[in-house]
């Protein structure tokens, strides 16, 4: 059996959301969770006995015990003949705990990092508060939507526990991986937060469309750089990520080819290759059906992507730039 499956049904793989919020609610279960969690190996099995368990959390009725565990029981907990352990939901919300998105608070001040800003080629500095992680440039004022302050050329969520150990260079260096496989998945229609299903809910597209190039700046009828938006919802949990168009050819490997057929060896995952796509052109081909050319220019060549309204490639080919 692939190590990475796990026989646990839907059913019994989490329990509903406000049934969930109730079960967690108690700090007994959750000094549950932390003990068996502690007790895991990823290696190999490691149930805990009953009184093992209650002596490392100190409760002395085992009726009270036996309750807080028996509400843990097929949603976050199994027992075994050997004791119990905790199921895949109950690792998930420990882990959830341990990132510190619940628990820390950090902020970090501006520092300097080994990249250049995408739009003006200037330097950048990395800086983290309120669970973002904020990459500004300090040669422009670069503001490709409304909602980013003056010269923040990326803003991003970053769990906590990323930081540790690490330094500013080493932090944006894993923010960057990490950022770059949660898109992938959400381009892919899986959800990054709960993997259920993701798929485009949305086109927003700006009628009127009139950014500043020269100066990085937003259109003022959208409140973004860029004319095309979608928009990815969750099924499961809501979780809403909205994206350029840019970002989805970087899923075929056309691109890939193209580019290293022009000795680039490109991967959207580095923050240099984002300028690469950065002159795009987008042309709406229709509205009814729905179809969105994406042309990426390299040199005498242009390659071209056409999709349709779930962002599904319909179309692709390769011609000669017009001089």
């Amino acid at each position: 059996m692939d190590p990475s499956s796990t026989s646990e049904s839907p059913s019994s793989a989490g329990a509903g959301g406000n049934e969930a919020f109730q079960l967690l609610s108690d700090e007994t279960r959750i000094g549950i969770l932390r003990v068996l969690w502690d007790a895991h190996d990823p290696a190999q099995e490691t149930p805990v006995r009953f009184a093992d368990l209650r002596e490392r959390l100190g409760v002395e009725d085992p009726g009270r015990l036996n309750y807080h565990l028996n509400k843990l029981l097929d949603r976050f907990v199994r027992r075994t003949d050997a004791g119990y352990e905790l199921m895949d939901s109950g690792k998930r919300v420990v882990r959830m705990l341990l990132s510190g998105t619940a628990i820390d608070n950090p902020e970090i001040d501006p520092v300097a990092v080994d990249i250049s800003c995408w739009y003006c080629g200037g330097g950048v500095e990395w800086s983290y508060r309120d669970g973002w992680r904020y990459l500004e440039c300090t040669s422009c004022d670069a503001r490709c939507v409304e909602s980013f302050p003056p010269g923040v050329i990326s803003k991003n969520e970053f769990p906590p526990s990323g930081l540790r150990d690490r330094t500013p260079n080493e932090i944006n260096e894993a923010d960057r991986i990490w950022g770059a496989h949660r898109r992938a998945s959400v381009m892919d229609g899986v959800c990054p937060e709960c993997a259920g299903d993701m798929p485009v809910t949305a086109i927003d597209i700006c009628e009127d469309h009139r950014p500043d190039w020269d100066e990085y700046q937003f259109c003022e009828n959208c409140g973004s750089i860029f004319r095309v938006l979608v928009s990815h919802v969750c099924e499961g949990c809501k979780y809403r990520w909205q994206m350029p168009t840019l970002f989805y050819p970087s899923r075929q490997p056309a691109l890939i080819a193209f580019f290293y057929e022009h000795g680039v060896e490109f991967d959207l995952a580095t923050h240099e290759q984002r300028t690469l796509l950065l002159d795009f052109e987008e042309d709406l081909v229709s509205m009814d059906p729905l179809r969105i050319r994406i042309s990426i220019p390299l040199e005498n060549e242009m390659l071209q992507f056409t999709y349709d309204e779930r962002m599904e490639l319909v179309k692709e080919s390769r011609r000669e730039r017009q001089p």
